[in-house]
């Protein structure tokens, strides 16, 4: 269908009753509802005009994430991606998202790729698979990840399951972090916060302080 700024987007919807929407330029998941409730943000400033990233959703971070020898975050999250598969299992939709090199991209990271992204929504959850093959003739190095806004109180809202990490924080010198120890069984925001978790756990649980835990 078409979205904002006339963007195509694709609208997923499970037999559970959940929902999500997910543009093809930059690949990005704007929405997903378990409940009739957006658990997903997009920033108000947001623009929808294949000229900048959409802010907010859950973009692409590819092949590098943060500042580097290329934009920030890299370039997956500004260009166009295609469907090269849909289906539905037992009720739920399943879409595959697919990402090749293009001048744009070769401008900044002269590799040819391919880069699958599947998106699976289930009724109460919504899960992802990134896949990357290099189709080149040489041997490249990437980085990945997906930089998601949930929607939440940010007085309300915290994170369990990050007790005993290493952590390096980043507030107030970004460029020489303090090393120290995650004491909390749930880590909360009353202030800015930049802070990295070394060997995280794979799941940790989001309170969202809206009445959804995550």
């Amino acid at each position: 269908t078409e979205g904002e700024g006339s963007l195509p987007k694709v609208v997923l919807t499970s037999a559970g009753g959940s929902e999500a929407e997910l543009y093809l330029f930059g690949g990005c998941v704007t929405s997903w509802k378990a409940s009739n409730k957006d658990l997903l943000f997009v920033r108000p400033d947001a623009v929808f005009n294949w000229k900048k990233p959409i802010s907010g959703g859950v973009p692409h971070c590819f092949p590098q994430f943060g500042p580097g020898p290329m934009q920030q975050h890299g370039f997956a999250r500004n260009m166009d991606w295609s469907i090269l598969d849909s289906e539905n299992v037992e009720g739920n939709p399943v879409i595959t998202l697919e990402l090749k090199d293009g001048p744009y991209s070769r401008a900044m990271w002269d590799f040819s790729f391919q880069a699958l992204f599947k998106v699976i929504l289930n009724t109460k959850s919504i899960s992802t698979e990134l896949t990357i093959t290099n189709t080149d003739n040489k041997p490249f190095s990437f980085s990945s990840a997906l930089h998601t806004y949930f929607r939440a109180s940010v007085t309300g809202a915290s994170v369990k399951g990050l007790k005993g990490c290493k952590t390096l924080n980043k507030d107030p010198d970004p460029k020489n972090p303090m090393e120290g120890k995650e004491e909390r069984d749930r880590v909360t925001f009353p202030g800015f916060v930049d802070c990295i978790y070394l060997d995280a756990p794979s799941v940790v649980h989001l309170d969202n302080g809206l009445g959804d835990t995550i």
